[in-house]
């Protein structure tokens, strides 16, 4: 009885590997793109959850926001980096007591601290305007920071409290425990600069408890807009932030800003 042992001849087999390859080009940016979408999603829940930390803390503080550090606003932190000079995260931490909400899995070099000297490797930033140092002539001078209240925030749902942030070693020059919005990933404009990413977006937390997802080109401010009010806040001069187009309150200490 004959035997019919038929083998696959060469033609075949890269014919078959030619068809895997090209399924696997269709099926990789697929792929590519729900984990970046499954990190975004991420980060916004975790962006959301920081704001409501902020939202408690308000509430105990008699609506004022949260300092960027517990320390004396004309010397700042100072060692040993113990729980008086803790960053704005350790003050937070109190309502949270998860660090994993402090991070965004598609930041990759970022770490969280509650310590001045790791500040740079959060990869969540306060809003850099809503604290300021030290006002000379203050009373006292050592302890007027002008926080910012729940008072002064006319617009809630377009005030912004957190932002992507551009996180790396502090010693390099990176804050990523401040953002801004006048660069996205430059060290060399500001030193506070966001992230953009997510896809060219960075994830914003809103003083009305939710957080959202904008590209960077619609956050970033713009220093040629028309000076249209008489700005007296200790920003004085960055008054632009908030001319975006996006049309975010970023500038939270400046009463131009804060107006209807």
């Amino acid at each position: 009885m004959a035997r019919n042992n038929r083998a696959f001849t060469l033609i075949e087999l890269l014919v078959v590997i030619a068809i895997i390859a090209i399924l696997a080009a269709i099926l990789f940016p697929v792929f590519a793109q729900a984990k970046a979408a499954a990190k975004k999603a991420s980060a916004l829940s975790n962006g959301k959850q920081e704001m409501l930390a902020e939202l408690m803390y308000m509430t105990d503080a008699d609506g004022k926001v949260v300092m960027r550090y517990a320390a004396s606003p004309r010397t700042g932190p100072v060692a040993p980096y113990d729980n008086t000079n803790m960053i704005w995260t350790g003050l937070l931490y109190t309502y949270i007591k998860n660090e994993g909400v402090y991070l965004d899995p598609a930041a990759s070099q970022a770490k969280f601290s509650t310590a001045w000297p790791d500040r740079g490797w959060l990869p969540m930033g306060q809003n850099a305007t809503q604290q300021g140092w030290y006002i000379p002539g203050g009373t006292p001078a050592d302890d007027d920071l002008h926080i910012p209240d729940e008072n002064t925030m006319l617009k809630p749902a377009q005030t912004v409290a957190f932002m992507s942030s551009y996180s790396g070693d502090t010693v390099q020059g990176y804050r990523g425990y401040l953002a801004r919005n006048d660069a996205v990933n430059d060290l060399t404009n500001a030193h506070i600069p966001m992230s953009d990413r997510h896809q060219g977006g960075a994830i914003v937390a809103l003083f009305d408890g939710h957080a959202k997802y904008y590209k960077v080109s619609a956050l970033i401010g713009n220093p040629n807009a028309t000076y249209d009010c008489v700005d007296s806040s200790f920003f004085t001069g960055m008054w632009w932030l908030d001319k975006n187009g996006a049309k975010l309150k970023m500038n939270i200490q400046d009463p131009c800003v804060q107006a209807p």
